[in-house]
């Protein structure tokens, strides 16, 4: 593209309406032009920020954790923000298609500003549209996901059934029917406090003085022989017989410990031991999870915990997140992990004995009793 073209490209862009023609002409004719193929990356997450660009022709993708957050068409810019603010990356950008584009160095771009303070508010207008952008996506996720949430609500009612199942009273199909009770309560509980969020209500979430042994108890005849990736597992259960009852929500501490047993069995081999142990150590109950499965890599050991990170291709990187809320946020207690490569991974869980829960509840919230 001619020098001439660049400057009325640069002249529809906000970012530059403030400099002066004889600025857009040197600034026109010191940036390069890139070319890029359909699937290359051309800004990488966490790096540091030392160009953006303009998009002259084709189209753009920014992704983050493997979700597409917005599409870039001509003409538009990208990037800008790492250098404004000096910080990495905060996503992903790559050609969707074939694309043309203008490359402008941030030693360039800084110095232009430097001589054009005037630049500063639209650069404040730019920072403002996109606070805009990003808060019209999270309140139509927001909702979308609420959606969803309302309608299982509604066809939670069917469940309704299983009190009236014919049942003998003591049979194993009794025993079932009862588990499916509690899983249908669980889940039930689960959605109240998901749509109670919208509203910024609180609702309990079944914090008392509870048993651990009765936990694990439950979770044997239910989790361990019902879900599939358990089923074929052999996990062992070291119990402390001097595990005391303390203060603690079951439905929470069951979730982590369904999704820390998940974890271990998919970084197995089919048959392979798991061990559940618990102990108490002074006042703090310990709770392991260990498995003999093929560990996890140093490379990716400080992001387990992150927001939508996982090494699984159909993981969706929320599982271990959830416990470490659960754990730290909800008990004040802690989670941690040590991996060997090939050897396997032992998670820690460690609640305080002594813990009032979480604030008071607000509101109370109808649930299946």
């Amino acid at each position: 593209m001619k020098g001439e073209n660049r400057i009325q490209v640069l002249q529809q862009i906000d970012l530059f309406s403030s400099f002066s023609i004889a600025d857009l002409q040197a600034f026109a004719f010191s940036i390069d032009e890139v070319h890029c193929q359909p699937g290359e990356i051309l800004l990488c997450e966490g790096t540091a920020g030392e160009d953006f660009f303009v998009l002259l022709q084709g189209k753009l993708s920014v992704c983050k954790d493997k979700r597409i957050l917005s599409e870039i068409v001509p003409v538009d810019y990208v990037g800008e923000m790492a250098i404004i603010e000096e910080k990495p990356r905060s996503a992903t950008v790559k050609a969707s298609e074939q694309s043309l584009l203008l490359k402008v160095p941030a030693k360039l771009f800084k110095g232009f500003l430097a001589n054009n303070p005037q630049a500063l508010l639209p650069i404040m207008k730019i920072l403002s549209r996109r606070l805009r952008e990003d808060n019209e996506v999270i309140v139509r996720e927001f909702e979308q996901i609420n959606i969803l949430v309302h309608d299982m609500k509604n066809l939670l009612s069917l469940f309704l059934f299983l009190d009236n199942f014919p049942v003998e009273k003591g049979s194993s199909q009794d025993k079932y029917v009862r588990y499916m009770k509690m899983a249908r309560n669980h889940i039930t509980a689960l959605v109240e406090q998901a749509l109670a969020s919208v509203k910024n209500l609180v609702v309990p979430e079944g914090f008392a003085r509870n048993s651990l042994p009765a936990l694990i108890h439950e979770m044997r005849e239910a989790d361990f022989v019902t879900h599939p990736v358990l089923q074929d597992k052999n996990i062992i259960v070291k119990l402390a017989d001097d595990l005391p009852e303390f203060y603690f929500s079951k439905l929470q501490i069951r979730l982590v410990l369904l999704n820390l047993l998940i974890n271990a069995a998919q970084a197995s081999s089919p048959g392979a031991q798991i061990e559940l142990s618990a102990s108490v150590s002074g006042d703090r109950i310990s709770i392991e999870v260990q498995d003999h499965g093929r560990g996890i890599a140093e490379t990716v050991a400080d992001k387990i915990f992150d927001a939508h990170f996982t090494t699984k291709a159909t993981g969706n990187g929320l599982g271990l997140l959830s416990c470490k809320q659960i754990v730290e946020k909800k008990h004040g207690g802690s989670i941690s992990f040590v991996s060997k490569p090939d050897e396997g991974t032992i998670f820690t869980v460690s609640l305080p004995l002594c813990w009032d829960g979480p604030a008071v509840p607000l509101h109370q919230t109808a649930q299946f009793n």
